[in-house]
Parts: C-alpha cells; structure tokens; sequence
C-alpha cells in the first residue's frame, strides 16, 4: 500500500491524465442518463474529500483516481452527444438535398488532382423548395470536382450552392466508421458542388477580430500557392507542402505508398522532429544574436532569455501548420521543456508529455480516439522509455582520441541512438498500427535513419528559412526551396528503394483490444518504474512475447482446423458485390470482390480486406469471380497480393477491360491458378459443405457479360445459396427449362435486384427464403426496382438490402 502511494505521489500528473482518458474512453461504452450524469462526480468527489477531512491521506490519493474518471466521462459523454441547438445544419439537412448555403471558408481548401476539399461554417441556408433563407451554424464538409478558385481564401465569406446530407458509410465489421470521424471533428454535414460557377464571393466587410482569426489560414494558403509555382515538380512541392505547412493532399498515391511502405509516413505530419528542428533553429539564432551585446551577458541570464523568445514564433509555426494534435502535442511539450529550462527545473519527458496529453483533452474530449493522438502519444512515451539508454549511448566517454576518431565515435554513437529511437518507437506504436492499418514496415528503422536526416536536416531547416522570406524577399525564399528540394528528391528515392523491397511491410489482421492492453501492460510493468517484484517482471516479458505472437498468429488462424459451421455475409460494398464464405475446417472463399471505387478508394482495400483482417483472417483458399464487370472485380488485385488465394476462378479469360486483363496478369504474376469451371464441378468442398458451378446455358460467344456469369450453389446441411451473378430474363429461363437444382434457402438477387433479372418464373423456381440485394444507396429505386420488391413480397419472399441492413450474415450451425 505504502510503495503504490508512493509511486501514485511521484508520478501523479501521470496517473491522473491516464485516468482522465480512461473516464472519456468509457463515455463512448456506457450510455449513462444525460439528467444524472453529474452525479458521478459529485459522490466521488464527496468520497475523497471526506476522506481528505479525516487525514486520511494515503486513502485520498486512491479516491482521487475514481473523481478524475468520472470527471473525463462527464467531460466525454458532453462531447459526443449531438448539437443541442435546433439551428444546428445538422437537425436542418435529414436527408440528400440541394441547397444554397451562406458561409464562410475556414480552412485552406486541399486537391489532389481531381476533387477540392474545403470547409466552412454555415451562417444560412435556403433549401431547394424554399424562399427563405433559414439561421444556421456548424461546419461543413465540401468536395468540389475541380481545383478550388485562386481567388477564394480563408475567411471570406461565400454563397455556395451544394448537394448537402449527412454523411454515410458502409456497415461492416472492421470498416472506417467515416461518420463518427467526421462528428468527433464537429463536422455532420459533407456536401458536393456541381461547379465553381455554384460558389459566389459576397461583398462583406470583415471585422478586425475576423481578419485576425483567418490570419494564419490566408498565410498558409499564399505559402502553398508560392510552393506550388516554385517548385514545378508536383511530387516535390506536394511533400514541401506537406512538411512545412501540413497540406497533404496533393501527394499522389505512389509517393505516398513510397513513405507508408518504408516506414517513413510520420515523417510527412507535422510533429515533434518539426517543431524541435525549428525550436533548435530559432534558439541558436536567438542565442547568437543575444551574446553579440556585452551588457546583456554580464546582466541577464541570455540562454533562458533565447529559450523563452522561441516560444512566440513557435506558436505562430504551430498555427500556420493547420494546429492539428500532433502539433499542439509538440508545442505544449516545447512549451513545458522551455519553461523548466528557465525555471532550472528540468523532469523526465514523461511529465511535459502527460501535461500535453491533459491539456488536449480538456480542449478536445473526442481527439482521444483519433489515430493522430493515440500514435504521436504512444511513439513519444516509447522513447521516453528508452531515454536512460538514449543517454549513456550521446554521452561522450572521456579518453584520448584524434579528431577523426572522435568523429567516427560520434557518428557511430548518433546512428546507434537514431535507430534505438526509431525502433522504440516502431515497437511502441505496432499494436496501434495493425489496429488502425493493418500494416506494420519492416525496413522502418532502418529506412527512417537516411530519409529523417535528409529531410529534417537538409530540406525542413531549408523550408523554415523560405516560409518568412515569401513575403519579404520571394527571390531568396525560391532559392532555399530549390535547394531543400534536392534533400526531398533524394529522400524519395530512399524510400521508393526501401518501399520495393521484398517484404518490406508486413500486412497482419486487426488484434483484439484485449490483445493490444496485455501487450501494452506487459511492457509497462517489465520495463517501467512500477514498484512490483523481480519475478513478475519476468512474467510482464513472457506475456509481452506470447501477445506479439498472438498478434502475428492469430487465435482464429490457430484454431481454424476446428471450426465445424458454416456461415455466409454479404458484404456492403455500395453498388456491387462481395460474399464471404467462411466453411468447416476453417476453408474460407469470397465470391466477387467489387464496389464503390474513386483514386483514393478500393473496395478491395477499403471494405472487405478489413472485414477479413478483423475476422483475424490471413489467407484465403479461392476467390471467385462470377464475371468481368468491374463492380465485381475491382477490389479483387488488393485482395490478390494480401490474402494470396490458391485458386481464382473465372468464367472467362477475355475481359473487356484493360483493369481485367492487369489483374489476370498479376495472378499469373503472383503464381495463382487462373481456372475456368466446368458445369457441374465441384469449387470447393470442406466436410459437408460444398460450392459448386451449375454451369450456364446461354451462349458464351458474343453474350454480354453480364448473361455469362457463373452460376454458383452452396450448400450445406439446412443452409443453401444461389450465386447467379447479373444474369438477365434470357438465362434465367433457360436455367429453369435445364431443370437444374436452383432450390436454395437464400438467393443473391441477379444484376443487384434490376427488373431486367429476377423473373416471376425464376424465384419461384429457386423459392428461396430471403433474397438479399446487393445495391448502393444513391439509387434506390432501381436496385432494387418497384418491381423486384413488388414480387417478393407477392410471393412471400423476404428481401434484405446490404444498403440498408449493411453487412448481413446467415450461419448453419
């Protein structure tokens, strides 16, 4: 008891911040009445100081632990409920419609080549059937299919005429939950303007609070803009922009893959090497041009007066690169470093990041579950770890040595701490990684020693010295970025190089959070200050190794062979299909593999390798391909490289499109059979589950695609499903007159619930049960039609839509 109180009084801004988390994370668990919510706090506060009136000390501390966390989850569950105020945009938009919207641009508006993305906070609206415009707050999402006019900045106010709705995402386990994305940014509403003739400036004279407010934004767009006409090469100015100013997204998808692929990814946000390059920058500087007076050395202290005079171009930096949580992290960091610099009161890193942690949490409840915060948190609290071996490996052992011997120990002994850092903080981060992206680089480390020093000591000192010179001497600042440049074009063909190489990343599938706590736990006690015995730190180490190899194997992988049931889910996909098949002893197939799709999104990666991944799944035994349209395919080359089927089964080599023919060529490429099946044979059996080709009676020369799709059955015990890919009336009927054995319990609607399929004759003929709809929601009465529906329900069948159900799963036990 008295070692716990101690360690509680030594490191309580520490535990205080954890259990301030841990309150928030259990607001978004525990749904608690709004009306008695803060009861919580008040008896826990009332516990502690009772306990505090008695002397009770030792026990206050204790009591004080649960007040903290009730303190976090008032604070949390406030956050995430929804705007109580009716004027609100997100209670006036309740579905898609057009409107016009009185705004004003917040942001620097982003491109990537195709779409612009901006927001703004609405002031009014008028919807399409209305006269009036309506008072209206909260910011709103816009993608405009277009590069943003030069002459719109942050802060100027602008009608804007949008499609607007609350955004959507697909319902599957393990996919990005974009809406509560967004609403934990305070963002609802996200919107599409048709054309930049749809955006009209208004002639409004901005307060001076309101000039001043976008100040920083309007500064960071003229530094994009000047990048962008310095530097003409694309991907270079994209990466420029993305280090100096936090604009990442110009950056096109290779060079992006380039620095994920490497391990180097972190190193386009802007962070803690950033602000502490520029800190390092300034403070020299400062320093030099204090100590060139006399009478301030002799009377002030100038390197705590250098320290301090750092702090307001930080924060102006720190405002300029978009003031996400990775930055004001670093800036508060600084800021506490600086301060006890100054106060002669320097502490372990633990105490500034725990202070940055609490503080950005009381601004922002919902950054706790962002993928920024929890990495950049997790990443500086590993090295804070190993900063006692970080110590002794810089600290320069006194013994005689030339200066060529001396330089070399430097050297040796800076890259043996650059990789220590590097993978410390590779180690600490990996659970959140594969939680997040599923995606750990293997060569990170030792890729990140070149790329960092290139970057963060050629290019960004380079960059930092430009950003000031834009506005006053612009022909020096196209100098600097020119020569910083160089640094960047070298650092991209450090990680192209490092990205190609053979297994450079390891792909694993999602870990459980009960794996990712025991890992984390298991680190904690092993190597930290928590008072516990020799032998179970011990024990701390072996489960820290048995949760990284549950990690790498997973449970489900394991134990596959075990596995007697069957089960189907039809995945969301948008307007396509995907059906996962998971069989006895564990053999797993996916029929189709294709969806919604744009440059920045696969239905492959985005949606069903995620569903496989947090399934705990690995690999897959075939995929099948029913035929060569593409919102049936074109998720399937991700699916390819990352889950490495045996077998792909197609119904013909002679796809249409150029998409088709790349993808057999991978599989070829990859090693993986390419096979066409025969009527009646046999796809894939395990115990007494099978799925076999039915064969299909149209005519295969000259037939449209879709009328030769594979026709597929599964079966097992009670459970049964028809597979008839976009089959039109034609085939139908011919399948019919063939007397096949259609009769299954479930029926995967032909071409997605369209009248041109699913014939009266047809489903009476199969007479399934359910029949589900594989259909996108932006057509609702097409896929499935009036029709389709009207026939269901006239013949007692039940439809379901993957629209509107989201993923829907039937099991065999």
């Amino acid at each position: 008891m008295s070692r716990a109180s101690s360690f509680l009084s030594t490191h309580l801004l520490l535990v205080v911040t954890f259990f301030f988390a841990l309150g928030i994370s259990l607001a978004l668990q525990i749904n608690f009445m709004q009306g008695r919510i803060f009861l919580l706090p008040l008896f826990t506060g009332s516990c502690a100081l009772f306990s505090h009136l008695r002397r009770h000390h030792q026990t206050t501390l204790f009591l004080l632990l649960p007040f903290i966390a009730s303190l976090g989850f008032v604070h949390g569950t406030l956050a995430g409920r929804e705007p109580p105020s009716p004027n609100n945009i997100f209670h006036l938009i309740k579905q898609e419609q057009e409107a016009i919207l009185l705004c004003t641009l917040t942001k620097m508006p982003g491109f990537n080549g195709e779409n612009s993305s901006l927001l703004v906070e609405a002031h009014s609206l008028r919807l399409k059937d209305s006269t009036d415009y309506n008072a209206a707050h909260g910011l709103v999402q816009l993608k405009l299919k277009a590069p943003w006019p030069k002459n719109l900045l942050p802060g100027d106010q602008i009608a804007i005429r949008a499609r607007l709705d609350r955004p959507h995402t697909f319902h599957n386990p393990g996919s990005f939950d974009y809406p509560t994305f967004l609403a934990r940014q305070d963002i609802r509403i996200t919107g599409w303007i048709k054309s930049p003739l749809y955006i009209y400036r208004l002639d409004e004279h901005p307060t001076f609070l309101h000039q001043a407010r976008y100040l920083p934004e309007r500064l960071r767009s003229r530094i994009g803009s000047f990048i962008e006409q310095t530097v003409t090469t694309p991907d270079i100015s994209s990466v420029y922009k993305a280090l100096l100013i936090g604009d990442v997204s110009g950056i096109n998808q290779e060079t992006l893959e380039a620095f994920k692929g490497s391990g180097c990814r972190h190193i386009l946000s802007i962070s803690g090497a950033h602000l502490s390059i520029l800190a390092t920058f300034l403070f020299f500087i400062i320093y030099w041009l204090l100590r060139r007076s006399e009478y301030l050395i002799l009377r002030y202290p100038v390197k705590k007066i250098a320290a301090g005079l750092c702090l307001l171009p930080l924060a102006i930096y720190t405002l300029l690169a978009g003031a996400n949580t990775p930055v004001i992290r670093a800036m508060i960091m600084v800021t506490v470093f600086m301060v006890a610099l100054c106060a002669d009161k320097r502490k372990s890193l633990f105490i500034p990041l725990a202070l940055a942690a609490l503080l950005i949490l009381l601004w922002d409840p919902n950054s706790l579950f962002t993928a920024s915060f929890q990495l950049s948190f997790m990443a500086v609290a590993s090295i804070a770890l190993v900063s006692p071996i970080l110590t002794r490996l810089v600290t320069a052992k006194e013994r005689k040595e030339t200066f060529y011997q001396r330089m070399r120990s430097r050297l040796c002994q800076f890259t043996l701490a650059a990789l220590t850092v590097s993978m410390a903080a590779t180690i600490g981060t990996a659970p959140l990684l594969l939680s997040y992206f599923n995606r750990i680089s293997v060569v990170g480390p030792a890729a990140n020693l070149p790329v960092e020093s290139l970057i963060c000591l050629w290019s960004l000192p380079l960059g930092f010295l430009a950003c000031p010179l834009i506005f006053i001497a612009p022909p020096a600042a196209a100098l600097f970025l020119h020569l910083g440049s160089i640094g960047l074009m070298l650092s991209l063909k450090v990680t192209t190089f490092f990205s190609n190489l053979p297994f450079s990343s390891l792909w694993l599938p999602t870990p459980s959070l009960t794996l990712i706590v025991l890992y984390y736990a298991a680190i904690l006690v092993a190597i930290s200050g928590i008072p516990v015995s020799r032998n179970t730190r011990i024990l701390s180490a072996g489960t820290w190794v048995l949760s990284i190899f549950l990690i790498i194997f997973p449970p489900s992988e394991l134990l596959k062979q075990r596995v007697n049931t069957s089960d189907i889910t039809f995945l969301d996909v948008g307007q396509g299909s995907s059906t996962f098949l998971q069989l006895p002893a564990g053999r797993r197939l996916l029929i189709d593999g294709g969806g919604a799709t744009s440059p920045n999104f696969n239905a492959g990666e985005d949606i069903i390798a995620p569903f496989l991944w947090q399934r705990g799944i690995k690999h897959l035994d075939a995929i099948i391909i029913t035929h060569s349209d593409s919102d049936h395919y074109n998720g399937i080359p991700f699916l390819l490289q990352r889950f490495r089927p045996e077998i792909l089964w197609i119904n013909d080599r002679s796809g249409h499109e150029k998409a088709w023919r790349q993808m057999l060529a991978l599989a070829d490429q990859l090693h993986i059979q390419i096979r066409i099946p025969r009527p009646g044979e046999q796809l894939i059996e395990s115990g007494k589950a099978e799925v076999v080709h039915l064969g299909n009676p149209g005519e295969p020369d000259g037939a449209r695609s879709n009328d030769q799709s594979l026709i597929l059955r599964f079966a097992h015990a009670k459970l049964s499903c028809l597979f008839a890919g976009d089959i039109s009336h034609k085939v139908e009927s011919q399948l019919v007159e063939k007397s096949l054995p259609l009769q299954s319990t479930l029926l995967l609607s032909p071409h997605h619930g369209s009248s041109t399929s699913n014939s009266e004759k047809f489903l009476k003929t199969v007479n399934p049960d359910t029949i589900v709809v594989s259909a996108g929601r932006f057509r609702p009465d097409h896929f499935p039609t009036p029709e389709v529906r009207k026939r269901c329900l006239d013949l007692g069948i039940k439809m379901l839509i993957t629209a509107e159900q989201g993923a829907i799963t039937f099991t065999e036990p």
